[in-house]
Parts: C-alpha cells; structure tokens; sequence
C-alpha cells in the first residue's frame, strides 16, 4: 500500500491509501469520485512539484519508483495534482518555477539564475519565442547544480517542452 496526496480537479481530494502501483486513472476514477464536474483530465502531475508534468495519455501508467522515469517523471512525494483543460500548463509551468526560484538558497548559479530566468521568461511571454533558450536552461539547471532541488527545478520546463511544446514555446 501508499499513501498519496491527491489535489487538483477531483471531486474528493485528500490523502489516498491505495494499492502500490496504481496509475493516474484509477486513483482518480476509484478513490477520488473522478473528476470535478465540467472537468477533463488533461495532466498530471505524478510527485508534486518536482515530479514532471504528464499527459493523459499516460495515466494508465503505474505511479510507482522506476516506471515513470522512461517519460522523463517522478512518483517523488506521491502528491498527485490533477490538471484538467480549464487549466493552462505555462501558468502551471510559471507558478512551478516560482515556487523553485522562491525554495532555492542561492548557492549555485544554475538553479538561482535558472529558475529566475525561466520566471521571467514566462512571465513576460517570450517563451512562445524562445523554445530553444527554454531546452538549454533546463538542460544546465538539471546537469549543473548542486542539489536536488536544482535538479527537480528542471522537470516542469521538460516535460512541458516534451509533453506540450505549444503551452510555452
């Protein structure tokens, strides 16, 4: 069994003890009453903050340790959000990176000046310009700073530019 945080556009949010393995679909279908009303799973995101940004596509995958790197994800904190088509990925994007520039502790150049520049790259719309700046920023955040958190801070500008190139570039 575990534990999983489930918030987002469910019905029944909360903390979830289910089956190891579980995927996206059945842990919203099953134990979270399925979507809010009017909503339609668009994405996911598998483990919190850190874990990737995934497309519906992928929700029959299981949500375990070692299935979701292969999609460029993480199961991490178990803390499932759930994003539907009222959502827009670049301000999930933005608001990911805000909260990374804000947890960082300035030590290391990439993860300080990356997740700053990715902010305010989002921010001022130049994304939609500037794909190719997006893949070299989170290329050198992911290689080149020093903790997790630099690392992590890398995984929504990834997947997003994998999953949904057009939401920031």
């Amino acid at each position: 069994m575990r534990s999983f945080s489930v918030s987002g556009r469910v019905r029944e949010p909360g903390v979830k003890r289910v089956p190891e393995g579980i995927n996206a679909r059945a842990l919203i279908d099953d134990h979270c009453g399925g979507m809010s009303d009017g909503h339609e799973l668009l994405a996911f995101l598998p483990g919190g903050a850190s874990g990737g940004i995934l497309p519906a596509s992928l929700a029959d995958e299981p949500m375990d340790f070692g299935t979701l790197e292969k999609h460029g994800a993480l199961v991490g904190s178990a803390a499932l959000i759930v994003l539907s088509q009222h959502d827009e990925i670049a301000g999930v994007v933005t608001n990911l990176m805000q909260f990374f520039a804000h947890e960082s502790c300035g030590q290391c150049t990439p993860c300080r000046v990356g997740t700053e520049k990715a902010v305010t790259m989002l921010t001022a719309g130049k994304g939609r310009a500037e794909g190719a700046v997006f893949a070299d920023l989170e290329q050198v955040m992911a290689d080149a700073s020093i903790c997790g958190l630099g690392h992590a801070a890398a995984n929504p500008l990834r997947s997003a530019l994998r999953y949904f190139p057009g939401a920031i570039t």
